[in-house]
C-alpha cells in the first residue's frame, strides 16, 4: 500500500486549514509538519490519526488516502 501525501495536503487545502493549525494538533513546529506532508520525514499512524480529525475526515474515507502499487504485469491476472 502507498501512502497519498497529496491527497492530503488537498483535503487540508479544500477545508481552508493551516499548517500551524494542523501543527499545534501535533504539538511540532509548522516546518517539522511541512516536512512530513511533503514526505521528507515519515508519518506515524498516530499523527495521520489525529491530523484526520483535525480535518474533519470520516474513519470510512480513511481508505481514500492509500493505493495499492501492484505491478503492471499482476494486474491482469485472470
Amino acid at each position: 500500500m502507498h501512502f497519498n501525501l497529496q491527497k492530503l495536503r488537498y483535503e487540508r487545502l479544500s477545508r481552508q486549514i493551516s499548517q500551524e493549525k494542523v501543527a499545534s494538533a501535533l504539538n511540532i513546529s509548522r516546518s517539522y509538519y511541512h516536512k512530513k506532508e511533503t514526505g521528507k520525514s515519515k508519518m506515524t499512524v498516530d499523527e495521520f490519526g489525529k491530523i484526520i480529525k483535525v480535518l474533519g475526515i470520516p474513519e470510512t474515507e480513511i481508505i481514500n488516502f492509500f493505493s495499492r502499487n501492484v505491478p503492471d504485469r499482476e494486474q491482469n491476472v485472470v
